[in-house]
């Protein structure tokens, strides 16, 4: 495979999501989102940003202010534990505002939803996504059920996209999703590495090549101490949210070297396997706040880039900016 032709070097920006409930953003101040936007176009190096929530006023605002700061605005909305229904309304939203964007000479991609088989409701059985995910395996022989649902579930969406939006769209496919692609412009995998995949990674990503369209990772990212690069995208679930402040378990060591090395060594990997761009998850994690205790710091456990009280930039900020200076 030829090197990458970097046309998105991207990073994933929360705008709030209802997970559980309850936004991982409660404050919304369009100043901070302004200049996190500017942050990640000059001091990130990015060229575009994926802007994700379960907010459609949020979507548009962190959207209107990433054009501002001259990035590719990709807009995904999460309607956590939402059906079809509640997934097409928010959809419908932003897909409006990707038109807005779109019509105005901004480039766009709207990215109909995120892992819909947990996070959506009526795919797999369970009361919610953290159950269903349980699910995936001890249920893993149902897998082709889920997918047809699935499918369904993404055709729909795609319809009401394109009553709004005729730029192009994409899916964030789970790393044990299989997607009908036809319907899309752009592949897109939320794929990261973890124990059981290590070995073989590469060559993995490589086969999203058999689609025959240009390949997105529109997710990838690790936590910030030692051993979370073999968990992947499992790496928070050590977070303890039963008390207040929330805890850490099993005593983790910070080492935002262990996840610098995991984002640069990803996208080398994305580089040589020929990717169309790639999206680290994420920029910052609000609802993991920094402290000097190990035991109450959960900004470790979460896949942030910077510090969220101050976004004092993490050591990962730096690979990617560096990889993206010389790519983009």
């Amino acid at each position: 495979m030829p090197d990458l032709d970097w046309s998105h070097c991207g990073v994933n920006y929360d705008t709030g999501t209802a997970y559980g409930g309850e936004p991982t953003r409660r404050d919304w101040d369009p100043g901070r989102v302004a200049a996190d936007m500017t942050l990640i176009a000059t001091g990130l190096h990015c060229d575009s940003v994926c802007v994700y929530g379960s907010d459609a006023d949020r979507l548009s605002d962190a959207a209107d202010a990433a054009a501002d700061a001259g990035l590719k605005v990709w807009i995904q909305p999460r309607a956590i534990e939402g059906d079809t229904s509640e997934s097409s309304a928010l959809l419908d939203r932003a897909a409006r505002v990707a038109a807005r964007l779109r019509k105005a000479g901004v480039k766009t991609v709207l990215n109909v939803g995120c892992e819909l088989s947990i996070f959506a409701s009526g795919i797999m059985p369970g009361e919610d996504y953290a159950r269903r995910a349980a699910k995936l395996s001890t249920m893993w022989w149902l897998l082709p059920l889920y997918h047809r649902r699935l499918n369904r579930m993404l055709g729909e969406l795609v319809t009401v996209a394109r009553r709004r939006y005729e730029g192009p769209l994409t899916y964030g496919a789970a790393l044990w999703e299989r997607v009908d692609w036809r319907p899309f412009d752009i592949v897109g995998q939320n794929y990261y590495r973890l124990a059981y995949n290590a070995r073989n990674y590469p060559a993995r990503v490589a086969r999203f090549h058999r689609y025959g369209k240009p390949v997105v990772i529109t997710e990838f990212g690790c936590c910030a101490y030692e051993g979370a690069d073999r968990l992947g995208p499992s790496g928070h679930e050590i977070i303890d949210f039963t008390v207040r402040p929330p805890r850490l378990r099993n005593a983790p060591v910070r080492s935002e070297a262990t996840q610098a090395r995991y984002i640069g060594e990803l996208l080398e990997v994305y580089r040589r396997t020929g990717m169309a761009g790639a999206f680290v998850f994420e920029f910052v994690a609000e609802a993991h706040p920094h402290t000097e205790d190990p035991r109450t710091d959960v900004d470790m456990a979460g896949y942030g880039l910077v510090l969220p009280h101050d976004r004092t930039p993490k050591q990962a900020f730096h690979t990617v900016a560096e990889f993206y200076r010389r790519g983009s």
